[in-house]
């Protein structure tokens, strides 16, 4: 039987244990996982790795990878006579290769553990840099394996601080790094900041060298930009060759002082540089090898210029290939320190040099930052009242959670912010919830939108909330990312958003086997801005629209509805409803049904903000009151779940007659009971046919008395497993009317326990605390006692959201505290902290 690594182990614990040693038949959710157990074993033996072999379809899909020792083969330069580089390449066959099998995982088809060379003697310290196959160290693959919250390396979280006197511009995102890895609650371990090139400054593996290998020449690129960011120069790219068939054989990358300015562009009066180039001959080359992967086949570091100090490297910030331009601050900057003194104009900042590509590009640990013109200006103000908000909040709640993202000249541009009920409100409903974004594009002042789902009352419930400046897909992806990061590492099963092609390519990132879905409550939302006319002109069009979106959960009856509402209204070449039609799949109730939606529909239909609530996100208004006064709709939802649960305890259900009806009764809320009653008593007016029986699967034909449609229900005796072709239970999680009938006439009188999902019962919140904590319990390291002491942060926070409750409930886990504390200190008596180091 294959084993599946899910995720690899960041750290071996306990040598005993050789799960992380490579086996056939090792199974893994993609390459990129299987290339990062492979880094780990390597590092914890002593040696590096390298991408050595790739094979892809037509479509482009890799079906085999092969991951060697750093030293497979041999280095070019011993051919070529040149004195052999310090890591020199003696042919090893050490190797894992691994093969995609029919359901896209990757399967370890081959293992060879030998090496003919020496290894490392301190595993951890001496091995050579964990690369791929150009030498690059990828940081996140020792450092940050096995978490399922990974933040990669950037400056897109801050930790907010309020300066008395200017700062320059990068001044405010070292505060907040720094902030932000001293945060004790443990999820600032998934954080990274410093050096762009991370450790590998140490060892000079970020530094090109003859004979190193790329995937692509993007990768190469990519490359060399975070070695000049690092060293402080800029990158253009300079000669590029292609075949006949248009791939790239050979390109040269420069830095952005190589030849000099021609004397045309200042006869033709053409703007100035902020710099003036001084013929210099740093670059890089690569050309393609037989495999595809690019080689390194010359490498100049010498410069004849001054270089700018690592500390101005943040200046470096044009992209010219997404047309992102320096601000009048950077240019200003950089002139400074590259001794260069004209002032840019206007022109200068908008107008690129396609002929030179324009230079220097924005290090990776920048890749995050947003341009720094944002698409909505924040009042002058919010930043402080947001301060203020978060502190207060922080003050009276010690798990509260918040984010910032700054834009490049260290604007607060996006914010998130989550309370601790609302992280112990998504471990319970979590599997489903919607992103609300239509206060943003209502136009509204402030750009508001929050995490909506749905609790077992079916009430709308807020998970988080932010304020987005920028509506790029850098910014969506910082707040899914933040989001998880809030929550544990959990992402939602299926969410639910308005039509944007950025926040979808974003969710994708972030969040990916989550399946996105578009909201039909939005999507009446903008048909209220793109057909005001038809609204405005029909008394009927509001109640057959909304039909279109609520109602049919027949895929014939909604084509023959939505073709009906078009002749009727005449909207046949209306184009906002052509391209909604040709989406239907992603929102119509008659689609994907076998997605679990948590009935979300009907919890947003009555979901609403008050009036005040919009007024005060008026830019006009001052936000200190919008935060007031959603605190309080906040507290008045749970109010109202409280006394909910309360009536749903103290609710009996009296004169049911049938045993499935008592049996729901006591299980469900009264909410859900509702919906489960209605279907129970919609059964009683379907008919059932039998048509057979294969093996121990019987089938049934049920239809309604006034309705002709058949739905087909099947049910496997030698397990009780009963499905319906109309997946109301697998989208809503209620058994369905046909399922109910069916389950009558062959005498079984009770709901299969797994037919009635917890998330629906009085006992939601009466969860395993373990469920979903995964936690190395051995070993005595930092990393391992961060683990440990985040895990306890949320035991303890969903103990105390729930005890809080009630002064009873209050007043016997205060009681029990102390008994814990000392029941702790006698534990640390008989065996003392483990992995304690001096200093």
């Amino acid at each position: 039987m294959s084993e599946l690594v899910e995720e690899p182990v960041s750290s071996v614990g306990n040598a005993s244990d050789e799960s992380w040693v490579p086996k056939i038949d090792m199974v893994f959710a993609s390459d990129e996982k299987a290339y990062q157990f492979y880094c780990l074993y390597g590092k914890e033996m002593g040696f590096g790795v390298r991408k050595h072999l790739v094979k892809r379809r037509s479509s482009g899909l890799v079906y085999s990878r092969v991951l060697s020792c750093y030293k497979e083969g041999f280095s070019r330069t011993a051919k070529q006579g040149k004195r052999p580089r310090p890591d020199a390449r003696t042919g090893c066959q050490a190797h894992m290769t691994v093969r995609i099998m029919n359901d896209g995982r990757f399967r370890v088809s081959e293992f060879e553990p030998k090496h003919n060379h020496e290894l490392a003697a301190n595993a951890l310290t001496a091995v050579p840099d964990v690369a791929d196959d150009s030498g690059i160290v990828p940081q996140a693959a020792h450092k940050n394996v096995g978490k399922q919250a990974i933040v990669r390396p950037s400056l897109r979280n801050y930790i907010p601080s309020k300066s008395f006197n200017a700062m320059k511009p990068g001044g405010t995102g070292a505060v907040m790094r720094y902030v932000q890895r001293s945060m004790p609650d443990g999820r600032s371990d998934s954080l990274s900041f410093g050096h762009p090139m991370g450790d590998a400054a140490a060892n000079e593996s970020w530094v090109p060298k003859i004979g190193m290998e790329f995937e692509d020449d993007e990768a190469a690129y990519q490359f060399y930009i975070n070695y000049a960011a690092g060293i402080g120069f800029s990158v253009r790219k300079h000669l590029v060759k292609r075949r006949a068939s248009g791939v790239i054989y050979s390109r040269m990358y420069v830095c952005h002082k190589e030849g000099f300015r021609r004397k045309k562009d200042e006869q033709e009066g053409r703007c100035p540089k902020p710099y003036e180039r001084t013929g210099c001959l740093a670059s890089m080359t690569i050309k393609i090898t037989k495999n595809g992967r690019y080689c390194v086949t010359e490498f100049e570091p010498k410069h004849n210029h001054a270089l700018v100090i690592p500390s101005k490297a943040h200046l470096f910030r044009w992209r010219w290939r997404r047309g992102l331009i320096a601000t009048q601050a950077d240019l200003m900057d950089l002139a400074e320190e590259l001794e260069a003194a004209p002032e840019p104009s206007k022109e200068q900042m908008h107008e690129q040099d396609e002929s030179c590509q324009n230079p220097a590009v924005l290090s990776s640990d920048y890749k995050n930052y947003i341009p720094s013109k944002r698409m909505n200006a924040m009042k002058l103000g919010d930043a402080g009242a947001v301060m203020q908000y978060v502190h207060e909040k922080q003050v009276a709640d010690p798990s509260f959670y918040y984010a910032l993202q700054l834009d490049r000249d260290d604007r607060v541009t996006n914010i998130f912010w989550a309370d601790a009920k609302s992280m112990v409100d998504f471990e319970y409903f979590g599997d489903a919830l919607c992103f609300d974004t239509t206060y943003k594009t209502s136009d509204y002042g402030r750009p508001f939108s929050h995490f909506i789902g749905v609790n077992h009352h079916k009430q709308a419930i807020i998970f988080g909330a932010a304020f987005l400046f920028d509506e790029t897909e850098e910014s969506f992806k910082w707040l899914f990312d933040t989001f998880k990061a809030a929550m544990s590492g959990k992402q939602p099963e299926v969410i639910l958003t308005d039509r944007s092609v950025a926040m979808s390519n974003a969710i994708a990132a972030a969040w990916p086997g989550t399946t996105h879905r578009l909201c039909v409550w939005h999507m009446y939302h903008s048909a209220t801005k793109h057909l005001n006319f038809v609204f405005q002109g029909s008394v009927t069009f509001a109640r057959d629209f909304s039909k279109c979106l609520y109602d049919y959960e027949d895929e014939d009856e909604f084509l023959l509805e939505w073709k009906m509402m078009l002749e009727n209204y005449d909207l046949h070449s209306n184009e906002w409803l052509a391209k909604l039609y040709d989406d239907r799949e992603k929102w119509a109730l008659a689609y994907r049904r076998q997605m679990f939606c948590a009935d979300m529909k009907t919890a947003l239909i009555q979901e609403s903000m008050n009036n005040k609530l919009k007024e005060l996100l008026d830019a006009e208004r001052d936000l200190s009151d919008f935060f007031k006064h959603y605190d309080e709709m906040v507290s008045e939802r749970r109010q109202a779940e409280l006394q909910a649960d309360i009536h749903a305890r103290q609710n009996i259900q009296m004169m049911l007659s049938s045993r499935m009806l008592r049996q729901a009764a006591n299980a469900y809320t009264p909410e859900v009971f509702k919906t489960f009653q209605r279907e129970f008593e919609l059964s009683m007016d379907c008919l059932v046919y039998s048509c057979g029986q294969v093996e121990t699967t019987f089938e049934f034909k049920v239809t309604a008395e006034d309705n002709p449609k058949q739905y087909t229900v099947r049910y496997d005796s030698s397990n009780g497993m009963v499905t319906c072709s109309c997946k109301k239970f697998e989208f809503v999680g209620i058994q369905c009317r046909h399922v109910l009938k069916t389950l009558d006439i062959i005498n079984i009188k009770e709901l299969p326990p797994g037919y009635i999902l917890k998330r629906w019962t009085k006992d939601a919140k009466v969860a395993n605390r373990r469920a979903n904590q995964e936690l190395a319990i051995d070993g005595g390291t930092k990393s391992t006692r961060a683990k440990r002491y985040s895990s306890l942060c949320c035991i303890f926070n969903k103990i105390a959201v729930r005890a809080a409750e009630t002064v009873e409930s209050y007043t016997f886990i205060e009681s029990l505290s102390d008994q814990l504390m000392e029941q702790a200190y006698n534990i640390l008596q008989t065996k003392p902290p483990q992995g304690l180091e001096a200093g």
